[in-house]
């Protein structure tokens, strides 16, 4: 997975506040879990998630503009069957 940060950037630190039904069934698997590494991947994807419904928030008026010169014009290249 490509990361959206800089891996190298020094460790901030976070205090969470985890449901302790979980945290009692993840007891004994906490020597095989890297938790801070996988908080840094759940963290990476939901930036990533969040970016990416902004933009397509910011750009919706010209994705539909988009959308409606396709349906009236057709795509390009439609008529040498290409697509």
């Amino acid at each position: 997975m490509q990361t959206c940060y800089d891996a190298n950037a020094k460790k901030g630190r976070l205090s969470l506040s985890i449901n302790q039904s979980l945290l009692d069934r993840l007891e004994p698997y906490k020597q095989q879990i890297n938790f801070s590494a996988q908080a840094e991947q759940l963290l990476a994807r939901m930036l990533e998630e969040l970016e990416h419904r902004t933009w397509a928030e910011r750009n919706a008026k010209a994705l539909a503009a988009h959308g409606m010169d396709i349906a009236a014009t057709g795509l390009a290249g439609a008529e040498f069957d290409r697509i």
